[in-house]
Parts: structure tokens; sequence; C-alpha cells
């Protein structure tokens, strides 16, 4: 029998103490979180009363994510820290899904099912299916259905994934099981958006025939919200970033070597866990060395890699266009769950810069003869040019003379053998206090080309995933601050809209999460967490 948890009285202890998150500080550039400040001390007024933090947290990774802390140490969602802690310190229930990197969104979709079916609390109060904090457990089993694939991958074993971890089980209800009555808050970042989006279209009913563990009927009343923090509602450049920077034969080497490294170990006793031992991405046998595998494996990753069936395609334009389409039918009708949208953008505009006369003057000592060239002046000459063309406009901005050094660099090293896939510059450049992983990705989507894109909008991004492409489906957004208050009032608020706070410009695609985030950052990302778990929690 379970008693009251330490948890229990932590939490209500720390609640006295710890700042409201409605009236917190946050810097003037991010005005999605103030917009949610605004929008919960309104409620506060609408719907007062005490929260009640009964419906539990699901915490949905994106693409790359792991379960375990990585390398012991690394939450995924919190870093250093851990905002599912943080959240259960502020008297929430939390689930921390645990779905596999670069997998599907169909097959993270149906884990994120599995994992969420299989935790039950019996009569007498005690928990099973999932993981408690520090308690390991087995795998369990999962229906992906059949997936469209290449003759050279097909499915090997029977897939099977780790349980969700729940935190702060122990105040969930005797017999409780997630249903419509049981309802649950999803929490999304990255591709988690894109995965919950296809969760729910499942739960209309309309899943396919393949996955008959989804309901025939329309059970969408278990989500009670969906919250997504900088997910590709509308894809992202970035695949196409990847690839152009890693070019196509770097990146075939690359993949093969990480999938046979990272699955070479027990899944138990991997550094990092991609969960794709159901294509025979696994030892055949203990005998086998790293190199048998590796050979043996090497087409069918290629395959899968090559396919519809990854994380990457599935987060691309044309990726998360299909999915736009098949979940279309369901979202007008989508009456029962509430929808919430964050965007973030941490670049800036490429200076509106054009060269100086030191650089005029460097480009000249370039040459062997460049002594010779200053003593008859032609750099002076040059940079009278260049101060001419200034005031008359017509000089090239340095993004432009940048864009020319690039395409000689790449055509003179793809000349000699030599990787040769630097970016091209663009309109947007990371901001200066970018994660630097992220940087290179950043700014060669500042300079990629999206079809309709006239204003150059869909350059601006965080890192990973483009900033036009967070505020929801296409023709299903409206602005949170423009009525949702009013809408909750009179019953509303559903419907199938997807309510957009706004963007937040200091914080990237890492540090949505808090993953190596500054200290300011970070207490700005942990008031948005609180707010939103508010926010949820105060509605009908």
């Amino acid at each position: 029998m379970r008693g009251e948890s330490k948890n229990t009285k932590m939490s209500e202890n720390a609640l006295q103490s710890t700042p409201d998150p409605a009236n917190q500080f946050v810097r003037g550039g991010n005005s999605g979180i103030r917009n949610l400040q605004n929008i919960v001390r309104d409620l506060r007024r609408e719907l007062s009363g005490d929260l009640h933090r009964k419906t539990p947290i699901v915490l949905v990774p994106g693409f790359a994510s792991w379960g375990k802390p990585f390398l012991g140490t690394i939450n995924y969602f919190g870093g250093f820290s851990d905002l599912a802690g943080v959240l259960e310190t502020e008297g929430y229930i939390v689930i921390s899904a645990r779905l596999s990197p670069l997998s599907s969104n169909k097959e993270r979709a149906c884990e994120l099912f599995q994992q969420l079916a299989n935790i039950s609390i019996d009569a007498a109060g005690e928990g099973s299916g999932f993981e408690k904090p520090g308690v390991p457990v087995d795998p369990i089993p999962v229906n992906y259905g059949s997936l469209p694939v290449d003759p050279l991958l097909e499915p090997k074993r029977t897939p099977e994934i780790w349980p969700a971890v729940v935190h702060g089980w122990e105040r969930l209800p005797k017999s409780w099981k997630w249903s419509e009555t049981n309802k649950l808050t999803f929490l999304c970042h990255s591709q988690g958006g894109t995965t919950t989006r296809l969760l729910l279209h499942y739960l209309s009913g309309r899943a396919p025939d393949d996955l008959p563990q989804f309901p025939s009927n329309d059970e969408r009343a278990r989500v009670k919200a969906i919250i997504t923090l900088g997910t590709p509602h509308k894809g992202s450049t970035v695949p196409d970033v990847a690839k152009d920077i890693l070019g196509d034969s770097l990146t075939q080497s690359t993949i093969v070597d990480l999938v046979t490294s990272l699955s070479f170990a027990p899944r138990n006793a991997r550094i990092y866990d991609l969960g794709l031992d159901h294509w025979g991405f696994t030892r055949a046998s203990t005998q086998e060395t790293y190199l048998q595998m590796r050979d043996r494996i090497a087409p069918a990753v290629l395959a899968w890699w090559h396919g519809p069936v990854n994380g990457l395609h599935d987060n691309s334009l044309s990726g998360v266009a299909a999915l736009n389409a098949l979940t279309a039918r369901s979202s007008p009708s989508s009456s029962q769950t509430y929808l919430f949208t964050m965007a973030f953008c941490a670049t800036t505009r490429f200076p509106d810069r054009t060269l100086s006369r030191q650089d005029i003057q460097e480009f000249f000592n370039l040459f062997p003869a460049g002594e010779l060239a200053g003593l008859f002046g032609i750099p002076h000459f040059a940079s009278k040019l260049l101060n001419f063309a200034n005031w008359a406009k017509i000089a090239p901005p340095v993004v432009n003379v940048l864009g020319w050094a690039t395409r000689v660099a790449r055509r003179q090293l793809r000349e000699m053998g030599y990787f040769s896939q630097i970016p091209m510059p663009g309109e947007q450049i990371p901001r200066a206090d970018m994660l630097l992983a992220l940087a290179p990705f950043a700014y060669g989507m500042g300079g990629v080309a999206v079809a309709g894109d006239g204003q150059g909008v869909w350059g601006r991004n965080d890192g990973i995933v483009n900033t036009a492409s967070m505020d929801g489906p296409e023709g299903w957004v409206r602005p949170a601050e423009e009525g949702f208050v009013d809408e909750v009032s009179v019953g509303g608020g559903k419907g199938g809209w997807w309510w957009y706070f706004g963007e937040n410009e200091t914080v990237d695609h890492a540090d949505q999460i808090g993953v190596f985030t500054d200290p300011v950052t970070n207490v700005e990302v942990e008031v948005m967490y609180k707010l939103f778990a508010e926010l949820v929690d105060r509605l009908p």
C-alpha cells in the first residue's frame, strides 16, 4: 500500500516559496512567453480558484532525443537540470515519454500510445507498466503495423520499447488508466509535436487497419491539450541543409558507422539507444565483430536512411505536408482538445554592409604584385570607386560577396576532390548566443529558398526548425492574445484551432528544453513550462 509520498510533501512546501511565474521578469524579445504570462493572469481572474494538478503532463521529445539521462547527467528535458522534476515540484504528475530518436512519426506515435496505455494503477494503489524514477524495467512490445520500405529493409524481430517514466505516480488515483475520463496533457518539443498530432489522428478512429491497438471510435477526448514548442508544423529545411553540409557520400558512411556503433551493445548497456533493433540493426550473435555487423547491415541501413520511414524524412517539407494532408480530415472536428503553439527565432538579419577600404586593400594583397599595385594607386582608386558605388547604392552587399566567395571555394574544393559542401549565406545568420552546434545549420537554413516565400521569412529559424513553421498547420492558427480567454469564458477555445502565443528571440532549439542554456534563459524556459502547466490545469 502507498501513503503520502515524500515528493508530495516536498511539492507543497516548495510551492509556498517559489516565485510566481506569471509575474517573473521575462526579456522583451521573448514576447511569446510574455503573452503566456498575460493570458495566465487573465485566466486567474476568469477561472479563479485553486489548481487541481490531476491531469498528468506527458513530455514528448523530438528528433534525436534520448530516454535516460545522456552520459548519466544530461536530461533531454532540462539538460543538467530536470524540467520533469521542476513540474513535479510544482505539484504536477509528469510522464516522460521515451521515443526512438530517429524514427518516423508512425513508429513514434505507436510507441507513445503503447507507453501510455501500459500505465496502470490497481485498486490497491500500486502502479505498473511504467518506470519509476531510478528503478530499471524491461522493454515492452509495440506494434508498428506495416511500413512502406525498400525490399532490402524488412523488420527482423518484434519491436520493443522502453516504458515511460512517471514522476509523482503516487498521486494518481486508484484504478487509474488512460481514458476519456483520465485525460492527459501533451507538452511536446520539435518532432514531438508532429508525433502527437499523428497520435491524435489515430485516436479519432481513423487509424489504418494494420494498427488494431488504436480505438475504432473517436476517443480524442482522452487528450485534454497539446502544447508544441518549436514544432515543424509545416516542415523544416534542416534535412536539406544537413545533406548539403555533409554531402551524400559522407552522410552514408557516417550514418552506417553511427547506427552500427550505437546498436552494437545490448540495449540495456547502450550509451544512446536508437531503437532500431526491429530492422535487424543489432548484433546477430555475441561472436559477431563490429566490422562483420557493419558489413551485414550497411545495405539495409542505407535503404532505411534514404527511405520514407525515418525522422529526417518526416521532418522535411514534403514529409510534414503528407502529415498535414492526412490529419486535415480530423482537425476541424477536434473539438475535445485544446491546441497551443509557441515559436522561437535565434537568427538575425545578415548585416546590411558593403566592403570596406581595408577589404579592398587585403584583396589586392592576395596578388604577388600587390605592392606594385599599391605604388600605382590601384587600391586607392578602387576604394574611391567603392565610395562612389556606396553613395549611388550600387555597391554589392557583403552577403553577395560572401556568396561569390563560397561558390568559388565550393568549385575549387570539388575539383580537387575535397569536402566542398559549404553552406551558402542568406538573409539570416545565427545570433551570437546560439548554441555552437546549431549555428552551421542555422546559417545554412538562412540561405535556403522555399517555394512561395517571396518575403524570405523562411530563413528565420531556431537552429533546427524554421520559425514560420512553428505557429501551427496552415489555415488553423489564431493568435492566443486575440480572444482565447474570451472564448474559454463562454465554454469555447477548442474546435481544432491552434492558439499561437508568439515568438521568442533569445531561445534556440536546445534552449527550449533547457539543454546547454545560459542561466537567464533557463529561468525563462522554466517559467514557460510552469505557465503552460497552470494554463491547462485551469481550463475546464
